[in-house]
């Protein structure tokens, strides 16, 4: 019985894992990151609109998240709506985190 139970943990850890991740950042000034990289609106929804052919999931970062956003970040997320990807969101910018149901972070792992 405890090999199933621990066969179960570990197929569900692999199975969370599989799933593509795209990190999608947005600055104070309204850059855009994807993966790291600086892109535009455009470039943007491209990129998740192949990301969501994968099945993904989007993980998201907004600088500065007290203050009014950027326009940009309110495209980005119509883009993320648009492709109608899961979305986790992370106070950090190195997305070590996620906020979870009530509002709390908690360390990504």
């Amino acid at each position: 019985m405890k090999r199933l139970v621990l066969l179960a943990a570990l197929v569900v850890s692999a199975s969370s894992f599989a799933q593509p991740v795209a990190k999608v950042a947005v600055y104070a000034n309204g850059s855009i990151e994807l993966n790291g990289r600086r892109v535009s609106a455009t470039d943007l929804d491209s990129g998740l609109r192949l990301h969501a052919g994968k099945s993904g999931v989007v993980w998201y970062h907004r600088e500065n998240p007290a203050a009014e956003p950027h326009p940009n970040a309110d495209v980005v997320v119509q883009t993320i709506i648009r492709h109608r990807l899961p979305v986790s969101m992370s106070t950090k910018p190195d997305f070590s985190d996620y906020v979870d149901a009530g509002g709390v972070s908690r360390p990504r792992r």
